[in-house]
């Protein structure tokens, strides 16, 4: 019986062995490609790329930097229809002239149009001008934008205030065009009317669609009315009413 069993163990004995083997050149094989794999860096994973400034120049020839930040940027560079649109915050200076909106982007031609949605503001604090909309069309080169939707032009240099539902400014010349619900303030002189245009050099204006002005010594109405902005500095064209008011004398009778 301890003979039979000896023998068995001596079979099993050279198939263990045999299948050691075996397993030792499976490992000495897989050994150096498990070692590469080790040693070898990890791919790195995509970032999004930061926003770069884009530089342009204007027609006339002299250089130009755009800056902008956004909290996201998007690109399309279709052969034609390149753009960026800046979404969240987005803010653009350009020569000395800042845009803020809710959403802007850049089209043409070295980044010269500029569209903006939400929340619009143009600020230049050279010139006094500071201007807030909800929508917004900008070309750089002519420095015209076009704004719409309750807007509100600031003009600190001369004290006035102007507002109306559409806007067209033209900042080398200092021009304002406005159309509907046309409102002008200054100090104790204001007017209305549908249609108004603004010299900011000269503080000269031109109103039409029934304007109607108003200060401390009464209320004027006319066809038209031309000038500067205060109640004497005003030409009135057409039909023309108005009241006076005035002031009771000491001793009279009411």
């Amino acid at each position: 019986m301890r003979h039979h069993d000896y023998r068995i163990a001596g079979r099993d004995r050279p198939a263990s062995l045999g299948m050691l083997l075996a397993a030792a050149a499976v490992l000495a094989l897989l050994a150096p490609a498990a070692i590469a794999a080790q040693t070898q860096p990890p791919a790195a994973s995509p970032q999004a790329a930061p926003a770069q400034p884009a530089v342009s120049k204007p027609a006339d020839g002299s250089g130009d930097t755009i800056t902008f930040s956004a909290r996201r940027m998007e690109s399309v560079i279709a052969k034609g229809k390149e753009k960026t649109i800046l979404v969240g915050q987005a803010v653009v200076n350009t020569g000395t002239v800042e845009i803020k909106a809710d959403r802007i982007e850049l089209s043409g031609e070295d980044y010269n149009d500029v569209t903006c949605v939400g929340a619009v503001s143009v600020f230049d604090e050279s010139k006094g001008f500071l201007l807030k909309s909800a929508t917004l069309k900008y070309a750089r080169d002519s420095e015209i934008g076009l704004a719409q939707d309750k807007v509100v032009i600031e003009d600190s240099k001369n004290g006035v205030v102007l507002k109306a539902e559409w806007v067209r400014f033209d900042q080398k010349q200092s021009l304002v065009d406005a159309r509907i619900a046309v409102h002008i303030l200054k100090e104790d002189f204001a007017v209305r009317a549908e249609f108004a245009r603004y010299n900011r050099d000269d503080e000269s204006l031109q109103l039409s669609g029934s304007p109607v002005a108003v200060s401390a010594d009464g209320t004027i109405s006319a066809d038209s009315m031309a000038g500067t902005a205060s109640m004497e500095g005003l030409g009135l064209g057409g039909s023309v009413s108005g009241t006076i008011s005035t002031k009771k004398k000491e001793g009279t009778s009411p």
